[in-house]
C-alpha cells in the first residue's frame, strides 16, 4: 500500500454580508485506502472518490451522537451502484458495487464518469443512529453524478437552495486528489448573490480550483464573496465498525445446521467486510462455541 498522511478535513465557511455558507472536503487519504482495501480498479476508485467527497459534505449537517449519513446510487453503468457512509464523528467508509470494469480500466486515460454511471440511475439518502432510521430520500437522477444527487436532496428533501461539486484525480495508478465544495443559501440568503456563485459552478470554476487542491482563502476569491468567517477544519477519517465480535454475531444468525457444517469442515471460513474489504477468519472452534450457546445446540 502507499502512504498517505492523513490530511482529511471538513472547513465550513460563512459569508455574512450575502448569508451564504460553504462547506469544503478533502477526502483524498480516505479514498486512497478504500480504493486499496476494496482492491478497486481506476474506474471504481475514482467513482469511490467523488462518492466519498460528496457524503463528507452531506455529513456536515450531522449533530447527534453516533449519527450517520448514507448515499446510495444505484446506476445503469457498469458500475452498477455504490454507497457510502459519513459520521458525525468524521469516519468515513464505502464501497463499489463493481470493483473492477476491465474495458474501462485498461483504457490509457481516465474514462469520463458518464461511461462508469451510465445514463440513468436513483439515489437514496439516509440519515441513522444505531438501530434506528432518522430520515429517508430518495428518487431517480438522470443524468447520473454525485452532484446531482446532492443538490436533488437538498432541493427536493431539504427545500434548500444549494449548489454542489466534487471532482476525483489520479496519476497513473495514484488516486491523488478527492475533494468537493457546497455552497448553501440560507433562508434569508441573498439570492442574486447565490446565482451569481452557482454560475462559477457551471462554469468550472469551482471543479478546477478543486482538482488543483487550492487553499480555502483561494477559492472564495475564485468565487468573489469576500468577508469570509472560516471555521476550524474538522478532521474526517477513514474508520469502519467491523470488528471480529461483530463477524461472530453475524454467524450466531445461521442455523445451527449451517453452524455444525462448517465447524464438522475443519477448516476457518473467511468473512470480508464489504464496507471496508477487510478479511476475518472464522475457526470451527468459534462455530463451535456458537452452536453449544443456541439453545439445543451440540458441538
Amino acid at each position: 500500500m502507499y502512504a498517505l498522511k492523513n490530511t482529511d478535513r471538513r472547513v465550513k465557511v460563512f459569508f455574512p454580508a450575502v448569508k451564504l455558507s460553504m462547506c469544503f472536503v478533502d477526502v483524498t487519504s480516505s479514498a486512497r485506502e478504500l480504493e486499496q482495501r476494496h482492491q478497486a480498479g481506476p474506474s471504481a476508485g475514482l467513482s469511490l472518490g467523488e462518492a466519498l467527497a460528496g457524503v463528507a459534505l452531506l455529513g456536515s449537517a450531522l449533530s447527534e451522537p453516533d449519527e450517520c449519513i448514507t448515499l446510495k446510487l444505484k446506476v445503469s453503468g457498469p458500475l452498477q451502484g455504490l454507497l457510502v457512509e459519513a459520521g458525525s464523528d468524521g469516519s468515513l467508509r464505502g464501497y463499489p458495487q463493481i470493483k473492477r470494469i476491465p474495458e474501462l480500466d485498461e483504457a490509457s486515460s481516465p474514462p469520463p464518469f458518464e461511461r462508469i454511471f451510465g445514463e440513468e440511475g436513483s439515489m437514496e439518502v439516509i440519515r441513522s443512529v444505531p438501530g434506528q432510521i432518522l430520515s429517508s430520500a430518495s428518487c431517480a437522477i438522470k443524468p447520473v453524478s454525485v452532484t446531482e444527487a446532492i443538490e436533488r436532496y437538498y432541493e427536493q428533501s431539504l427545500q434548500r437552495l444549494a449548489v454542489a461539486d466534487v471532482c476525483a484525480q489520479r496519476t497513473g495508478a495514484l488516486l491523488d486528489g478527492a475533494r468537493g465544495c457546497l455552497i448553501e443559501c440560507l433562508p434569508d440568503g441573498d439570492e442574486e448573490s447565490f446565482d451569481r456563485v452557482r454560475q462559477r459552478f457551471f462554469d468550472d470554476t469551482v471543479y478546477n480550483n478543486l482538482l488543483d487542491g487550492v487553499s480555502i482563502e483561494t477559492l472564495c476569491t475564485a468565487l468573489d464573496l469576500a468577508g469570509a468567517k472560516i471555521e476550524p477544519p474538522e478532521p474526517l477519517f477513514f474508520s469502519c465498525r467491523c470488528s471480529y465480535d461483530r463477524v461472530l454475531n453475524m454467524l450466531a444468525g445461521l442455523s445451527a445446521d449451517d453452524l455444525r457444517e462448517i465447524a464438522d469442515a475443519g477448516k476457518s471460513v473467511e468473512i470480508v467486510c464489504h464496507m471496508c474489504g477487510k478479511h476475518y477468519w472464522v475457526t470451527p472452534d468459534d462455530c463451535r462455541t456458537i452452536l453449544k450457546s443456541k439453545d439445543g445446540g451440540a458441538s
